[in-house]
């Protein structure tokens, strides 16, 4: 019996497949799309922009840069965080250097950096890595080698990856990995008094601990947290009970130095080599970490430090 006029089989293949391409386009998800990152203000989420749209806005860019976890030169292809952080944020971000960017990573790593530290100084949100030549065994795609337990591990980077020019920038050279997540799922502009209320120290504390203060927001809180409020990689140094109370300072100066020289397989990196004066450094967070102590009663629990 021959199929009634109009039957579906009676439509070319070209028509069908097309019909099918709209039926299921939902279900196809492109990468570009795919990959985002959410921005907030104050904690205020204010949008989710999609790799493409990023793409759209700034076009992606060949940098090189000298990858401080490799140690060598490695070129990224990325997008312009300025251009990003306008058309998001608008260019009055700009008008605010007593704020500062959080940046969210997928692990838990959460560094912060001043919003003028993004006007001094150019910075990119790398999506892929380019290769000129053959790669080491094992790494393909959007990867790095990076040193961890005393063994160096195959890191994946998606989403995204803030990297920063710096071949000529003896500054940024110096500062090593500070500023440099990986995984970036997210960025928070914030108030570091409304985000950090706790890390604060109290208003009586001295220049030399404030300095700690400083250089601990750099350095430590990335990883580590401050009653609840910082990294989450490493344990939290002030609750239940402040670090400074059950390590001594000379232990606790060792420890941030080197902790391999206590817990060979700490995941937690030696400070950084070419801070200037780091035994001066370190002695002041000590001193800030201190302060706090002195601030808020001690608990009776203390700090699990093999969980670096």
């Amino acid at each position: 019996m021959s199929e009634p006029s109009g039957s579906v089989h009676s439509i070319p293949t070209a028509l069908v497949f097309a019909f099918s391409v709209v039926l299921f386009a939902p279900t196809i998800v492109d990468a570009n799309e795919a990959r985002a990152l959410r921005f907030a203000r104050h904690g205020e989420l204010l949008a989710s922009r999609s790799l493409s749209w990023m793409r759209a806005v700034s076009a992606p860019t060949a940098v090189r840069v000298f990858e401080p976890y490799e140690e060598d030169e490695v070129v990224f292809e990325a997008v312009s965080l300025e251009t990003i952080l306008d058309a998001v944020y608008t260019p009055s971000w700009r008008d605010r250097p007593d704020l500062l960017f959080v940046f969210r990573c997928s692990d838990g790593y959460e560094p912060t950096v001043p919003v003028g530290r993004a006007l001094e100084h150019r910075a990119w949100l790398a999506f892929a890595r380019e290769r000129s030549g053959p790669a080491p065994s094992g790494q393909t795609g959007f990867t790095i080698y990076k040193l961890e337990s005393g063994e160096r591990k195959l890191i994946p980077l998606a989403p995204f990856y803030l990297i920063w020019d710096n071949l000529d920038d003896e500054l940024l050279r110096a500062e090593g990995d500070y500023g440099w997540p990986y995984q970036l799922v997210g960025i928070d502009l914030a108030r570091a008094e409304d985000r950090f209320p706790r890390m604060v120290p109290p208003a009586t504390t001295s220049l030399y601990a404030l300095e700690g203060f400083a250089a601990f927001r750099v350095h430590c809180s990335r990883c580590h947290a401050i009653a609840g409020e910082g990294g989450t990689i490493g344990p939290d140094l002030h609750a239940p009970v402040n670090i400074t109370r059950v390590r001594s300072r000379e232990w606790l100066q060792r420890w941030i130095a080197d902790p391999s020289q206590i817990l060979p397989t700490s995941r937690m990196p030696r400070f950084q080599r070419k801070v200037p004066t780091p035994s001066r450094v370190i002695d002041q967070i000590i001193a800030y970490l201190s302060a706090l102590a002195e601030r808020d009663p001690a608990a009776p629990a203390e700090p699990n430090l093999d969980a670096h």
